[in-house]
């Protein structure tokens, strides 16, 4: 008998591909988002395009995420993201919605090519990207673990092209001012998940960090230690040789024209879906000129004075349920009594300072109290003894668990005999626990893999 070929329409061939191709975990905006794995993520960003057989089906699925990890491959993907394939429409950065940088993680180096060029735009990315749902940015420099200089012209690039469409936004590695975070984010009114690392307070009257063109800016390490000097040295005469005269013309028209887009609306700023704010430094003037309703998830490092915790309660609602603090001058009776609802409280005790705490009022619903440090030991037992007088008291009721946290392995029995054993008879888990990878933003660049 004669075969019979059998055709199937483009669509129905479309759709089984997409099918097949689609992983979920890509465009993922849950609270599990910041336990994520980037070799989880590399993997199942692999998985995703092993199909390739049917290319011209397959198209317009290419370019659905992209994941940057050398900087070198930047400009030929520029040109790819802005051309538009055949029988098709629209450009393939349109595709795009999910777009990744890791330049500079792990031993891929990246020496600040090109970054005067068009770092202000993601040299050219975002802007070929109008329909991003994701973007993560981790762009670390070789010289210094610190945030690298930045102009303005970015955030606006992230406000003018990502406002319609941002879900999830995570940047690291980038020195920003926090009036310019409160400027972008209130266009943002679909993000859910953000996570803004390197956030600066910014006084007209006290700070010089310049990010109209930014050349120098002096970063305080403490009183114990020199302040680091952070500098421009780039030439700017001269082509980076990444780029054709044509694109680095464009390049620079942006950051000279680039504005914030049009805004009618007025404080406080509502973002209704963000369910996860991380922020390294709280600045509770910013903060309050915003309302976050839905708000679950919270890191706030606030080094400031009590009234500025106090201050900014009201931009927070009383669904918060997990919190994550850094800070001086608020006791942990304070700080969860902000907090009604809250259930996971994460206390980063390294540089914080946390007065003797008077429980008054009970608080029903904390079960977690985890005490954190990274990069030496601080310990934890001013803050379990309050812990302890509180749960004898019955201000506790329903906590379950104390973990205490350093990245390297420990014995819980040699370490914490007295908190082993007062835990046990208050029915409390103690735990002594090892992260993999840490959960505040204030880390060296190789732990944000």
């Amino acid at each position: 008998m004669p075969a019979h070929t059998i055709t199937f329409p483009v669509e129905v061939l479309a759709n089984i591909l997409r099918q097949a191709t689609l992983v979920p975990e890509l465009l993922d905006t849950s609270t599990s988002i910041y336990f994520e794995s980037r070799n989880i993520v590399i993997k199942h960003f692999h998985d995703s395009m092993k199909t390739k057989t049917f290319h011209n089906v397959m198209e317009i699925y290419l370019y659905e995420v992209v994941m940057i990890f050398r900087f070198q491959y930047i400009p030929i993907l520029l040109q790819r993201l802005q051309s538009i394939p055949p029988r098709s429409a629209i450009p393939r950065g349109h595709r795009c919605r999910r777009l990744d940088f890791y330049l500079g993680v792990g031993d891929i180096p990246y020496n600040d090519e090109a970054w005067y060029e068009g770092g202000h735009t993601f040299w050219g990315l975002v802007p070929a990207c109008p329909n991003l749902e994701i973007l993560v940015a981790r762009v670390f420099t070789v010289r210094l673990s610190v945030p690298r200089l930045t102009h303005k012209a970015l955030w606006k690039t992230i406000a003018t092209y990502c406002a319609k469409t941002i879900r999830r936004l995570e940047l690291y590695g980038f020195g920003i001012r926090m009036d310019r975070v409160e400027m972008m984010l209130r266009y943002l009114t679909k993000l859910e998940a953000c996570s803004i690392a390197h956030v600066a307070e910014f006084n007209p009257r006290k700070n010089t960090y310049d990010d109209e063109e930014p050349k120098k800016r002096v970063i305080s390490l403490g009183s114990c230690y020199s302040s680091v000097g952070l500098r421009d040295d780039w030439d700017y005469t001269k082509s980076s040789g990444y780029f054709n005269a044509s694109t680095v013309s464009k390049f620079k028209t942006a950051k000279e024209n680039l504005c914030w887009p049009p805004f009618s609306g007025s404080t406080p700023y509502t973002l209704s879906h963000l369910h996860t704010l991380r922020l390294d430094n709280f600045d509770s003037k910013r903060i309050t000129q915003f309302n976050f309703p839905h708000l679950h998830h919270l890191d706030m490092y606030c080094f400031s004075d009590t009234k500025g915790l106090s201050s900014s309660r009201g931009s927070f609602p009383d669904s918060l349920t997990h919190l994550t603090y850094s800070g001086n001058g608020a006791s942990i009776a304070q700080i969860i009594g902000f907090f009604p609802r809250l259930r996971h409280l994460n206390l980063f005790i390294e540089y914080s300072n946390f007065p003797d705490s008077h429980f008054t009022n009970p608080h029903l619903c904390l079960e977690v109290v985890e005490l954190a440090t990274w990069r030496s030991f601080t310990n934890p037992q001013p803050q379990t003894s309050d812990i302890f007088i509180a749960a004898r008291a019955g201000k506790l009721p329903s906590l379950r668990t104390i973990q205490v946290t350093r990245p390297w392995g420990y014995s819980i029995c040699e370490s914490f005999p007295f908190e082993e054993k007062e835990s046990a008879a208050l029915g409390i888990i103690f735990q002594a626990v090892k992260r993999e990878k840490p959960v505040f933003l204030r880390m060296a660049r190789e732990h944000h893999g």
